[in-house]
Protein backbone atom coordinates (compact mmCIF):
# COMPACT_ATOMS: atom_id res chain seq x y z
CA UNK A 1 0.00 0.00 0.00
CA UNK A 2 3.02 2.09 0.66
CA UNK A 3 4.02 2.04 -3.03
CA UNK A 4 0.72 3.03 -3.97
CA UNK A 5 0.59 5.87 -2.11
CA UNK A 6 3.64 6.86 -3.35
CA UNK A 7 2.64 6.78 -7.04
CA UNK A 8 -0.59 8.93 -6.07
CA UNK A 9 1.91 11.24 -4.17
CA UNK A 10 4.39 12.03 -7.18
CA UNK A 11 1.11 11.85 -9.76
CA UNK A 12 -0.73 14.57 -7.50
CA UNK A 13 2.82 16.81 -7.47
CA UNK A 14 3.08 16.33 -11.02
CA UNK A 15 -0.58 17.34 -12.55
CA UNK A 16 -0.68 19.89 -9.92
CA UNK A 17 2.44 21.07 -11.27
CA UNK A 18 1.15 20.82 -14.86
CA UNK A 19 -2.27 22.63 -13.94
CA UNK A 20 -0.70 25.71 -12.51
CA UNK A 21 2.82 25.98 -15.16
CA UNK A 22 0.25 25.39 -18.24
CA UNK A 23 -2.86 28.15 -17.15
CA UNK A 24 0.01 30.70 -15.42
CA UNK A 25 1.90 30.17 -18.67
CA UNK A 26 -1.37 30.79 -20.92
CA UNK A 27 -2.48 34.19 -18.82
CA UNK A 28 1.25 35.38 -19.22
CA UNK A 29 1.87 34.62 -23.20
CA UNK A 30 -1.57 35.16 -24.49
CA UNK A 31 -1.82 38.55 -26.38
CA UNK A 32 -3.70 41.25 -23.73
CA UNK A 33 -6.21 42.55 -26.20
CA UNK A 34 -7.38 38.63 -26.64
CA UNK A 35 -7.93 37.87 -23.35
CA UNK A 36 -11.54 38.20 -21.83
CA UNK A 37 -12.82 37.59 -18.23
CA UNK A 38 -13.91 34.36 -18.97
CA UNK A 39 -10.43 33.25 -20.20
CA UNK A 40 -8.62 34.97 -17.41
CA UNK A 41 -11.22 33.27 -14.70
CA UNK A 42 -11.01 30.47 -16.31
CA UNK A 43 -7.49 29.73 -16.28
CA UNK A 44 -6.91 31.51 -12.78
CA UNK A 45 -9.28 28.65 -12.06
CA UNK A 46 -7.42 25.98 -12.80
CA UNK A 47 -4.45 27.12 -11.58
CA UNK A 48 -5.85 27.20 -7.71
CA UNK A 49 -6.88 23.85 -9.07
CA UNK A 50 -3.11 22.85 -9.54
CA UNK A 51 -2.32 24.56 -6.21
CA UNK A 52 -5.01 22.26 -4.46
CA UNK A 53 -3.65 18.98 -5.89
CA UNK A 54 0.16 20.30 -4.65
CA UNK A 55 -1.47 21.01 -1.27
CA UNK A 56 -2.96 17.71 -1.33
CA UNK A 57 -0.14 16.17 -2.21
CA UNK A 58 2.16 17.48 0.36
CA UNK A 59 -0.52 16.42 3.23
CA UNK A 60 -0.44 12.88 2.08
CA UNK A 61 3.20 12.91 2.39
CA UNK A 62 3.63 14.26 5.98
CA UNK A 63 0.75 11.35 6.64
CA UNK A 64 3.20 8.96 5.45
CA UNK A 65 5.89 9.98 7.52
CA UNK A 66 4.02 10.27 10.29
CA UNK A 67 2.91 6.67 9.52
CA UNK A 68 6.46 5.43 9.39
CA UNK A 69 7.52 6.87 12.72
CA UNK A 70 4.50 5.86 14.41
CA UNK A 71 5.61 2.71 13.16
CA UNK A 72 8.69 2.88 14.21
CA UNK A 73 7.95 3.99 17.65
CA UNK A 74 5.44 0.98 17.72
CA UNK A 75 8.49 -1.35 16.79
CA UNK A 76 10.54 -0.17 19.46
CA UNK A 77 7.71 -0.17 22.40
CA UNK A 78 6.72 -4.03 21.39
CA UNK A 79 10.67 -4.81 21.25
CA UNK A 80 11.34 -3.50 24.78
CA UNK A 81 8.47 -5.14 26.32
CA UNK A 82 9.51 -8.57 24.88
CA UNK A 83 12.46 -8.49 25.96
CA UNK A 84 11.87 -8.00 29.31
Amino acid sequence: MLKDNKVIWALEYILGGLLVAVSLAALVFWPSSQLDMRIWTSELFVACLGVILISCASSMRQRMLLRKFLDEQLRKIHGNTRGS
